[in-house]
């Protein structure tokens, strides 16, 4: 009669987690079988230490019948599986701990980017008033009014960033023992990528990736929209967002576009996204811009009359990026020419960015040439009358901003008088339907884009 093999307990679960790996997709035995530990082995049952309670959940519920199946086949003398966290475990002997320098921690977060220094207008109250209070209460949801996770969009140049270091900044200040870790999501994903590539040279690469983002105090992700088609990404954001959210620690999410708007976003992500305070920041109103100019010019030397300051936020009407770029050239051209800064050194330190945008399109050309095509004057394109006549001009220039401009569709309808986003996204979808069925309007589209220089 042959000897049954005796194997230690380390050889067991190596050969459990080869088989493992056979039969599950990467992901899935990267994301939880991967990371469990051996803690014990006796009488036929195995002991592993996993990373969170959701690992634990998963594991007990989608992957314990391929364990009892994978020892069965293997004829390995296992016949249970029990899954505990780290916090779980009893009388560990503690390996002596090595005495540390203790180093002075270093804020990662831009100095200049404060609540005191963000200027605040209609367009952007509701954002900061919420990004305030998420940091000066971070994780913590009242039964009403959940801040979980705080998710910020709107166009570029419009300040998200500002705000997401003013929270970090605010929180290194008063709240400096949190681990709070800010990341582009196209960061994310390059780390995610390059812990599977070093899987095969250094084995705790991934495990080392999913840890530094799930167990943090508090995450922002700043272009979240940038995890659209990759699939394996927000597979594994999306455990990293349910052990965060459970643990009551605090998510802050940027986008260009609102939830509902990221195309190719798993439906569970788009709705966990949704779950807290969801809140845009509009385009600068005139007041706004005026008083971001000012702002710019405390502290400087620099001076301007308030008549050159009322002419610059009427002209710089797009973003706050471009109004500050627009206010550096003129000082710097008042400067290097020796000229006082008038409304002529303005306009002409502004000649060549005059000229170049002239040259592209942007939204106000789209709409000023479509009111010449209709006859129809633009302000009435962007306001409220709803002849017939006005109401198909108003969905052409929709249509044609959605089609030529990369722009989120909330910026669309703060173009046209404050509209709705399902209001643009019914005039687009509208006319984008006619144009395949109606021969009128594909030939006004076409005219249009011609007198466009774009075709």
């Amino acid at each position: 009669m042959q000897q049954e093999k005796k194997y230690s307990a380390e050889e067991l679960i190596g050969q459990i987690k080869l088989e493992m790996s056979l039969r599950m997709t990467t992901a899935e035995y990267m994301l939880w079988v991967y990371p469990t530990e051996l803690y014990s082995y006796e009488g036929q049952q195995m002991t592993l230490i996993v990373p969170s309670e959701n690992a634990a959940s998963t594991l007990y519920s989608n992957y314990l019948g391929l364990f009892l199946t994978v020892v069965k086949d293997l004829k390995l003398p296992v016949t249970d599986f029990v899954f505990i966290l780290e916090k779980d475990k009893e009388n560990l002997p503690k390996a002596p701990q090595k005495e540390e320098k203790k180093e002075e921690k270093v804020n990662p977060f831009v100095q200049k980017y404060t609540f005191e220094n963000y200027v605040i207008g209609l367009s952007n109250r509701m954002a900061v008033m919420t990004a305030h209070t998420v940091a000066e209460n971070p994780g913590v949801n009242d039964a009403l009014l959940s801040l979980n996770p705080f998710y910020l969009y709107g166009g570029v140049g419009l300040g998200k960033t500002h705000l997401l270091h003013a929270i970090g900044n605010y929180l290194f200040e008063h709240n400096p023992s949190l681990n709070v870790i800010y990341v582009s999501a196209d960061r994310l994903s390059n780390e995610y990528f390059s812990s599977l590539n070093k899987y095969n040279t250094d084995k705790d690469s991934y495990r080392n990736f999913y840890h530094k983002y799930a167990e943090c105090d508090v995450l922002m992700v700043d272009d979240i929209q940038f995890l659209q088609k990759k699939g394996g990404l927000q597979e594994v954001f999306f455990h990293i967002f349910n052990d965060l959210y459970q643990n009551g620690k605090q998510i802050i999410l940027s986008s260009d576009r609102p939830p509902k708007e990221i195309n190719d976003l798993e439906e569970r992500l788009r709705t966990r996204f949704m779950w807290g305070m969801t809140t845009d920041i509009g385009l600068p109103e005139y007041e706004t811009r005026i008083n971001i100019i000012m702002k710019k010019l405390e502290g400087s030397s620099a001076t301007l009359s308030e008549e050159v300051i009322c002419y610059l936020a009427e002209k710089v009407n797009t973003n706050v990026r471009e109004l500050e770029g627009a206010l550096l050239k003129v000082l710097m051209y008042s400067q290097l020419t020796h000229k006082e800064a008038s409304i002529e050194t303005v306009k002409e330190a502004l000649k060549e960015q005059t000229r170049d945008a002239a040259e592209q399109i942007d939204s106000d050309k789209i709409i000023n040439t479509v009111s010449e095509y209709f006859n129809i004057p633009s302000s009435d394109l962007i306001g409220k009358k709803k002849t017939k006549e006005i109401v198909e001009a108003r969905m052409v220039a929709v249509y044609l901003i959605c089609e030529l401009l990369n722009l989120p569709l909330v910026t669309i309808g703060q173009i046209f008088g404050g509209r709705d986003h399902t209001t643009i996204m019914y005039s687009r979808d509208k006319i984008s339907n006619l144009v395949s069925t109606d021969k009128n309007i594909r030939r006004t589209i076409e005219d249009i884009k011609n007198s466009l220089n774009c075709r």
